[in-house]
């Protein structure tokens, strides 16, 4: 239900869209009071043996594939003492990872969801870390706030991503990272592309994971499976599931067939010595 709901608003007017995004996670944050949920992305597996896990304090390891893909789409960028900016921030988790484990000077999310923020006020609080209401297209900060700016599996439901990159540009500061995740249908990743080029990001690595985030829905379908069922109405477990991508469900057949593609780009503002 959740995900016809949202490819119908997707087909009406950008405006509408961002209306209906919007109420689904003011909804799953209604839902889940006792802050079980801190992460909605469809998470990160590694494919290699010999590939090293991040460490993880005991109480963020139920969160690792989840977290995994935060590291990833991080990757080589060193945040320690930089100002950071998550757009579309959600229920806090990556933010908090960030702050807690890789030092950056500060860490502001952004979410368009009120009930969220005030969540991830309430449940995150970590010097340095803060939570604000803002929209991904008309962004609350002034020109060349941030050094880095964060963008993890939720573009997809923006209105206007031509609009957002465009912010994502202004927010930055010469020398400052656009660091990038999402997944589109694999005939429309062309012209994410031209979208990109066209912000003046310069792209500096892409790389498709599809495969890493279809391992990672796979070992991670159990928790998710009696997340859904210990908290959530039965009258929509169809529904989130198919939200959260698990196994047998639209989206994660899309992922299997190829139909669907996850990417992730590192992408840089240059400083007027490098125009």
């Amino acid at each position: 239900m959740l995900t016809s709901i949202f490819d119908f608003a997707c087909s009406i007017s950008p405006s509408v869209r961002r209306f209906v995004v919007r109420m689904i996670y003011q909804g799953l944050s209604a839902l889940d009071t006792e802050g079980c949920m801190v992460f909605m992305n469809y998470g990160y597996a590694d494919l290699t043996h010999s590939a090293v896990e991040i460490k993880l304090q005991e109480r963020d390891e139920v969160n690792r594939y989840c977290t995994q893909l935060y590291r990833h789409v991080i990757g080589s960028i060193d945040l320690k003492g930089l100002d950071v900016l998550e757009v579309g921030s959600g229920r806090g988790g990556g933010a908090s990872y960030i702050m807690r484990y890789l030092q950056p000077k500060s860490m502001t999310g952004v979410d368009i969801a009120e009930k969220a923020v005030a969540f991830c006020n309430r449940h995150h609080a970590t010097k340095g870390l803060s939570f604000v209401r803002g929209d991904a297209e008309a962004l609350p900060f002034e020109d060349a706030t941030f050094d880095v700016v964060v963008n993890i599996e939720s573009s997809h439901g923006y209105g206007d991503i031509e609009r957002f990159f465009r912010e994502v540009y202004r927010v930055l500061r010469p020398g400052g990272y656009f660091l990038f995740a999402d997944h589109r249908h694999k005939d429309k990743i062309a012209t994410l592309r031209q979208q990109l080029v066209e912000s003046r990001l310069v792209c500096l690595k892409e790389q498709k994971i599809s495969l890493n985030i279809l391992k990672a829905l796979e070992l991670d379908n159990g928790r998710k499976l009696s997340l859904i069922r210990q908290k959530a109405p039965w009258i929509v477990h169809r529904s989130f599931q198919a939200f959260a991508a698990m196994r047998g469900t639209e989206m994660y057949e899309n992922f299997r067939s190829g139909a669907c593609d996850y990417w992730s780009f590192v992408l840089y503002k240059k400083r007027e010595m490098e125009s």
